[in-house]
C-alpha cells in the first residue's frame, strides 16, 4: 500500500532507514523533526549524511541500496557508486533522501521499472511503520543530548588485517561511539577470527560476509546486532561475543552454521532466498528445559532451519508485507524440540520435523499458518486466527488433538487414532483420509464406551458452514437410509447397538450418517456389512442435524 506518512516525517522516517535500517526512539525522532524547521530538508539531510562520507562510494552504494530493499542488483549499485563519485559524498544524504522518495513511489510502476514495484511496496510498510514506532512517546531509549543529532554513531570498515575496533582505538577509523555503531565487512573475508570489535554503548551493528567453507570466530563486546551473509558451508561462531540479541543469517550460497550461540540470543532468517539449511548450535544446553527463539523475515522457500538440543522453541513470523498472501516459508527441523511455539503478524508455511514434539501451538499467531507434520507421538496442535491449512500425517499412529481456532481454516489428516479435532470459528474444512483401511484405528467393538473411545470425535461442527470430506482405503459410497431406519437407529438402547444397526443398514464399502443421543455420526463400513474393528466412526459433537451437503465420501 502507499506509504501512509508525508512531508517532513517520512522524509526524516526515510534517513534514518535508509541509512541506519533502524527506528529512531521518540525523543530522537521529535529532535530531528523540528530540526528540519529552521534549516529545510534539504540541508538536514545533508547533515544527516555527513556522518558517513568516511565511508568509500562504493560502501554508501552497498549500504543504501541494501536498506532499501532493492539488492542484489549489481548494475544499480554500480550506477549508484559513480553517480556519487560524480556528484560527491558531501551530498549523500540528499541523494539517499532522493532515493527513498522515488522507490516510494514505484508501488504500480510498469515496464522496466516494474521490478522495484514489490520494494516499493515493502518500502513503503517499512517506513509507515518506523514513523509509527518513532512517534510513539512509550518508545525511549539512549537519550540525546546534541540538540538535533541523529544519534546513530559512525559507520566503519574492516580490513583485511587483525582489526581493533572499540571507543579507545588510536585510529578513527577504528573509533566506536556511545551511539548506533555500523560496523561493515561486506567483502568475504574482511571479518576473522582475528578481529576484536567493542561497539561501547548504543545498538550497535555488525555486517559481515563469510567466505565458503570458511569458520569465523571473532571476539565481540557490546555488538548487539549481527547480520551474516554466509558463504556455502560457512560457520559462525559465536562463542566469543558477549551483548549480542540478535544473530541474522541475511542471505547463503548453501548451508551454514552458527554456533556457540547463547540461549539468550534471538537468531533470525532474513532475505536469505534458496540459501539451503542454517544449523544453530546453542552454547548452554543442558538437555532440560532449554529454549530459544527464531525469528522469520522475509524468508523464502527454500529455507530450512536445524535447531540443535533445545526442548522449547519460539518461532516468531515477522512481519514484512501488507501483501496477501506473502508468507515467510521456512522448514524447522528440531530434534529435541518437545514444544514449538509459532507467534507474529506475517503469514508463516513450515513443515516441522521432530520426533519429541508434543506441543505446536499457534494461537498467538496472527497471520495465516500453513503447517505440515508428521507426528511420532501424541501431539497437541492449536492454531491462530487467520485461515490456516494443516496437513498432519499420522502414519505413526499417534493420537493427534487439533484446536484449528478462528478463521477457515483446512484439516487434513489420517484415521490412525482416535484423534480429537475442535473446528472452532470460520467456515472449516476436514478432509479425513484412510478409513476402513489397515493403517485406520482398530475400532473396539466390545462395549459401548470401547467403540464410543476409539471414534474420531469433531467439535464445532457446523453444519452448512463446516464441511467434511471422508477418504475411504476402498471404494466407497454414502448409503442412502430411510427415515424410518435412521429413527430405528436413533433409539437403540446403545453407542453399540446403533452402531451395529447403522453398519447393516448402510451395508459393504458404505458410509452412513446417523444421530444417536445428542450427536451424530458417520460410520464407514468395509467391505463386510457387520459391524467390526475395520470399520471406522467420526463423532460429530452436539451436531443435531447434518445437511448432506455438509459431508462426502470421496
Amino acid at each position: 500500500m502507499p506509504v501512509q506518512v508525508s512531508g517532513t516525517y517520512a522524509d526524516v522516517t526515510m534517513l534514518n532507514r535508509v541509512f541506519n535500517d533502524q527506528s529512531p526512539v521518540n525523543a530522537v525522532y521529535v529532535n530531528q523533526v523540528a530540526a528540519v524547521e529552521p534549516i529545510g530538508i534539504t540541508a538536514f539531510a545533508q547533515r544527516f549524511g555527513a556522518g558517513f562520507t568516511a565511508l568509500t562510494e562504493d560502501a554508501l552504494s552497498t549500504k543504501l541500496l541494501m536498506n532499501l530493499g532493492v539488492l542484489p542488483n549489481a548494475g544499480l549499485q554500480t550506477a549508484l557508486r559513480d553517480y556519487l563519485v560524480s556528484v560527491g559524498k558531501a551530498n549523500v544524504g540528499i541523494v539517499a533522501l532522493q532515493l527513498g522518495q522515488i522507490l516510494s513511489g514505484l508501488e504500480n510502476a510498469t515496464g522496466d521499472l516494474s521490478v522495484y514495484a514489490a520494494a516499493a511496496v515493502q518500502w513503503n510498510s517499512e517506513v509507515t511503520a518506523s514513523h509509527a514506532y518513532s512517534i510513539n512517546p512509550n518508545n525511549t531509549g539512549i537519550p540525546i543530548t546534541d540538540g538535533w543529532g541523529p544519534g546513530v554513531g559512525v559507520t566503519l570498515l574492516l580490513t583485511a588485517g587483525d582489526d581493533a575496533v572499540s571507543p579507545s582505538a588510536a585510529q578513527a577509523k577504528f573509533k566506536t561511539t556511545a551511539y548506533q555503531d555500523t560496523i561493515l565487512a561486506t567483502t568475504a573475508g574482511l571479518l576473522s577470527t582475528a578481529d576484536a570489535i567493542d561497539g561501547a554503548g548504543g545498538v550497535d551493528t555488525l555486517r559481515a560476509t563469510l567466505a565458503a567453507n570458511a569458520t569465523v570466530a571473532p571476539t565481540l563486546q557490546s555488538v548487539e546486532k549481527v547480520f551474516i551473509q554466509a558463504g556455502a558451508h560457512s560457520t559462525f561462531m559465536a562463542s566469543s561475543a558477549t551483548g549480542l540479541t540478535e544473530l541474522w543469517r541475511e542471505s547463503a550460497a548453501g548451508p551454514a552454521e552458527f554456533r556457540g550461540v547463547d540461549l539468550a540470543t534471538t537468531v533470525g532468517i532474513r532475505d536469505s532466498g534458496s540459501g539451503g539449511a542454517l544449523t544453530m548450535v546453542f552454547a548452554g544446553t543442558s538437555g532440560g528445559a532449554d529454549a530459544a527463539n527464531l525469528v522469520l523475515f522475509r524468508a523464502a522457500g527454500d529455507d530450512e532451519v536445524v535447531v540443535d538440543s533445545v526442548e522449547h522453541l519460539n518461532v516468531r513470523s515477522q512481519r514484512f508485507s501488507s501483501m496477501a498472501g506473502v508468507a515467510n516459508t521456512a522448514r524447522i527441523t528440531a530434534n529435541a524440540a518437545e514444544k514449538i511455539v509459532l507467534t507474529g503478524e506475517q503469514a508463516l508455511k513450515t513443515t516441522v520435523v521432530g520426533a519429541q514434539v508434543s506441543v505446536i501451538d499457534a494461537s498467538a499467531l496472527t497471520g495465516a499458518l500453513s503447517l505440515a507434520f508428521a507426528t511420532h507421538r501424541p501431539v497437541t496442535i492449536t492454531g491462530g486466527g487467520g485461515a490456516d491449512t494443516f496437513v498432519i500425517n499420522d502414519a505413526s499412529g499417534a493420537q493427534v488433538i487439533v484446536a484449528a481456532g478462528e478463521g477457515n481454516d483446512t484439516i487434513t489428516m489420517g484415521a490412525g487414532n482416535a484423534h480429537r479435532i475442535t473446528l472452532g470459528g470460520g467456515a472449516d474444512t476436514l478432509n479425513l483420509t484412510g478409513f476402513a483401511g489397515a493403517a485406520a484405528k482398530d475400532l473396539d467393538t466390545s462395549f459401548s464406551a470401547g467403540l464410543g473411545g476409539s471414534a474420531i470425535v469433531v467439535t464445532d461442527f457446523v453444519s452448512g458452514t463446516d464441511r467434511l470430506v471422508l477418504a475411504a482405503a476402498a471404494a466407497t459410497a454414502k448409503a442412502v437410509p430411510t427415515g424410518l431406519q435412521l429413527a430405528g437407529i436413533f433409539d437403540a438402547s446403545s453407542l453399540l447397538d446403533a452402531a451395529s444397526l447403522a453398519a447393516t443398514t448402510a451395508g459393504a464399502n458404505k458410509a452412513i450418517a446417523f444421530r444417536y443421543g445428542s450427536d451424530t455420526y458417520i460410520l464407514v463400513n468395509d467391505n463386510v456389512s457387520a459391524l467390526g474393528a475395520n470399520d471406522s466412526l467420526v463423532k460429530l459433537s452436539g451436531v443435531s442435524t447434518l445437511g448432506d451437503a455438509s459431508w462426502a465420501v470421496a
